[in-house]
């Protein structure tokens, strides 16, 4: 358990259907995003595919990807905590359907805004016969492509006639989740998904696949449950319980978090046997000596922070990878506990901000400190972590000039800008609002995500001279000064966006009878065809041959949509999505169209 070299699990492989079902409805949370990791992410949802793959190279597996899961997916993040993709792409208009940020109001006694930190999904699976397979996932990874060391544990549950209690703080957190979404027709089919989901918690029975695992209890914090009050982790065994050991993991420490730990038997006079605190190192400086004194204090060696490789082949940068899992061990007597998920040991993450967490059931014999550790650890030469104290840790005092322009960019998002597009001569303009706003003496500069045409922020902007293509929800914000610059991107409500922009980026991407082709073998699944458009040769004859291309490929595509009609119609939706929207002249074939109209009165399309 938790062992870094054995106990791995894999993203895409979390989220992808299990063998025999599909995909029928995903919702997901996480405090950053990656726009090109959710593209990953929906490669496993839409096609079980790896989030790695090869297939993120391939503009035509991308567009079914993105097709296949836009509307059967929701993704909630925290507004203005979007990364600045490297490569902007027109395919991200498809994923303003899917991204939905949070913007969590200040509480009182918390000085910065609360976050949106919880990262969770609850997977819907369906196979034919109907039948409905959930999946909960907790991680303490955001979905981005950060390659700090991460905890993530699922669980899989099926349809009961029995009701149930203990989902009911799962349903409630999906509750929060629906008020969150907008009132556009996206939102609304959205918000309809998910209180279905909600509803049919009442009736599902999860199970943990660990015989350790006897128990289980859904803990989320700072989102308000049916009865009206609001879930608060500090109301929690967690926090309000005593133990014989204990161990926290945690990237990021407060001291007297810590410290209400350290001191917790104190007024029981129940005994420690250990208590452990892995953290990151510069995080110790947040330490006195009296918040930890019954701690060992355990960090990660510098040749594991400073040994990742380059973050491409292509790329000369380095990324270190430090500890970002948040992981919590209890035990006392004979029962123990483990807790997973989102929450730092800090003061915003336990008093202010929303958060999910998971807690573990087992008894003593399957769980206790010694396993765990002795698991984590391995022997000595392959230890990734070493102890440290608060004397010879080593920190870095500087403060980094970067949260003050994330600060800054949290309080533009709160200022709830609005965007509208003016349309003149097939030509587009955007007029953005975000009102009176202090930049506190940063420079911010202000463009729609796909288009180069950007200007320093002021109260009103225009944006001129913009293609259909360029025209978008997501918005890039860079906050700089002389020491840093931050670069994010925030979805901006945008009126009157116009209603071909989907079409545009289908007919950018399929625009010739090739790739129309490639398109329809590629839903089909079929290896060979793929083959023959690359121009591999098909059945003895090459390009070069007495046949066309086209003629090699037809009666090969023809036959193969034969099959799939008597085996697998649904997959006639993609094909039926193709030909709908594609708008260009002469990139479908017209014996193709003819034969098509027969396959869907087959399938009984409408």
């Amino acid at each position: 358990m938790l062992n870094p070299t054995n106990d791995r699990l894999d993203y895409g492989a979390v989220l992808a259907p299990p063998a025999g079902y599909s995909l029928d409805f995903a919702v997901g949370t996480t405090y950053s995003l990656d726009l090109d990791a959710l593209v990953g992410a929906c490669l496993s949802l839409g096609l079980s595919e790896e989030t790695d793959s090869e297939l993120l190279n391939n503009p035509i597996c991308l567009l079914e990807a993105l097709r296949a899961t836009g509307d059967r997916v929701a993704l909630f993040c925290e507004s203005g905590q979007i990364h600045m993709p490297n490569k902007p792409t027109a395919l991200y208009v498809l994923l303003e359907k899917v991204v939905f940020s949070v913007c969590p109001p200040k509480k009182k006694g918390v000085a910065a805004y609360p976050s949106f930190h919880p990262k969770m999904w609850l997977l819907r699976f369906v196979n034919p016969e109907g039948e409905y397979l959930y999946r909960f996932v907790v991680l303490s990874r955001n979905l981005t492509f950060d390659r700090s060391w991460d905890v993530t544990y699922y669980m899989d549950g099926t349809q009961s006639e029995e009701p149930s209690e203990k989902n009911e703080p799962l349903a409630d957190f999906l509750s929060y989740l629906v008020r969150q979404l907008p009132k556009d027709a996206n939102g609304k089919e959205k918000a309809k998904m998910i209180r279905g989901m909600a509803e049919e918690l009442d009736h599902v029975k999860f199970v943990p696949a660990e015989k350790a695992f006897d128990d289980f209890e859904f803990l989320p914090t700072g989102v308000q449950g049916r009865d009206g009050n609001e879930y608060d982790i500090r109301e929690s065994d967690l926090f309000k319980d005593t133990y014989q050991e204990l161990m926290i993991m945690s990237p990021f420490l407060t001291g007297s978090v810590i410290k209400d730990f350290n001191d917790r038997n104190t007024v029981t006079g129940l005994q420690w046997d250990r208590m452990m605190l892995i953290t990151r190192e510069n995080s110790l400086e947040n330490l006195k000596p009296e918040d930890c004194s019954n701690f060992e204090l355990y960090v990660m060696k510098d040749a594991v922070v400073d040994g990742e490789s380059a973050i491409s082949d292509d790329s000369p940068e380095t990324q270190q990878q430090d500890i970002h899992a948040k992981v919590y061990m209890t035990r006392k007597w004979s029962s123990s506990s483990l807790y997973l998920g989102s929450l730092n040991a800090s003061h915003n993450a336990v008093s202010g901000n929303v958060e999910f967490m998971l807690r573990l059931k087992a008894k003593k014999r399957y769980l206790n400190l010694e396993q765990l550790t002795s698991s984590m650890f391995g022997k000595d030469e392959e230890n990734p972590f070493q102890q440290v104290t608060l004397e010879n840790a080593i920190v870095d005092d500087a403060e980094d000039p970067t949260n003050a322009m994330n600060q800054l960019v949290k309080e533009l998002t709160r200022k709830k800008p609005s965007a509208e597009v003016i349309e003149a001569d097939n030509n587009f303009s955007i007029h953005l609002s975000i009102g009176e706003f202090h930049t506190k003496g940063y420079e911010v500069y202000v463009k729609p995500l796909l288009s180069n045409r950007g200007q320093s922020l002021a109260e009103d902007m225009t944006f001129s001279n913009l293609g259909l293509l360029q025209l978008s929800e997501f918005y890039a914000i860079t906050v700089s000064s002389e020491e840093a610059t931050v670069e994010r991107v925030v979805l901006i409500p945008t009126a009157n966006l116009p209603e071909g922009r989907e079409k545009s980026v289908v007919n950018s991407i399929i625009s010739d009878k090739n790739s129309f082709y490639r398109y329809v073998a590629f839903l089909l699944g079929d290896d060979v065809l793929l083959g023959a458009l690359e121009g591999t040769p098909l059945n003895g004859l090459s390009q070069g041959g007495s046949l066309s291309h086209e003629q090699m490929v037809e009666p090969a595509l023809y036959e193969k949509m034969l099959k799939t009609a008597a085996q697998d119609p649904e997959k006639f939706k993609g094909i039926d999505y193709l030909v709908k929207t594609i708008s260009e002249d002469g990139v479908i074939p017209e014996d193709f169209k003819q034969l098509y109209e027969t396959f869907k009165k087959a399938v009984k399309l409408p």
